[in-house]
């Protein structure tokens, strides 16, 4: 079986034990266009992921590759934000139905959603044992 992966750089900047945390720089499509200065839509953010470490040894500042698998890449964006949306417009369609009030059907939505991220957030060990990132060294080639 051929597995794809999700495959970021990044820079190592902090060791604790057998967790490795690493910056990447998260670009959005338009980042590389020219007209990014003036566009003002372009985005780039830092961010830190914690990765466990596979009994290599890193130092600070060390190049890297953090890579997931594809397929878990998907369940992240499922759990994320299409499962919140699917909720969101069958609270919205329900309420349509039941002739409920614009307001309360606003406050219902926020309502469970608020709910559904407090239940993700107390099932994030569950999370953190399904989604595992992989580091890889950079290989520097000097001419």
């Amino acid at each position: 079986m051929n597995n794809s992966f999700i495959s970021h750089s990044g820079i190592v900047q902090k060791i604790n034990e057998d967790i490795v945390e690493v910056m990447i720089v998260s670009e959005s499509a338009c980042s590389a266009c020219k007209s990014k200065k003036v566009c003002s839509i372009s985005e780039m953010k830092e961010k830190i992921i914690s990765v466990k470490s596979d009994h290599q040894i890193f130092k600070i500042g060390d190049k890297v590759n953090v890579m997931m698998e594809e397929k878990i890449g998907t369940y992240a964006i499922l759990f994320a934000y299409v499962i919140p949306f699917v909720i969101m417009i069958s609270i919205l369609i329900f309420g349509y139905y039941d002739k409920m009030s614009e307001p309360m059907m606003g406050i219902s939505v926020i309502a469970f959603l608020v709910l559904y991220y407090l239940i993700i957030y107390l099932l994030r060990a569950q999370f953190d044992r399904k989604i595992i990132f992989k580091l890889e060294k950079q290989n520097i080639e000097i001419d």
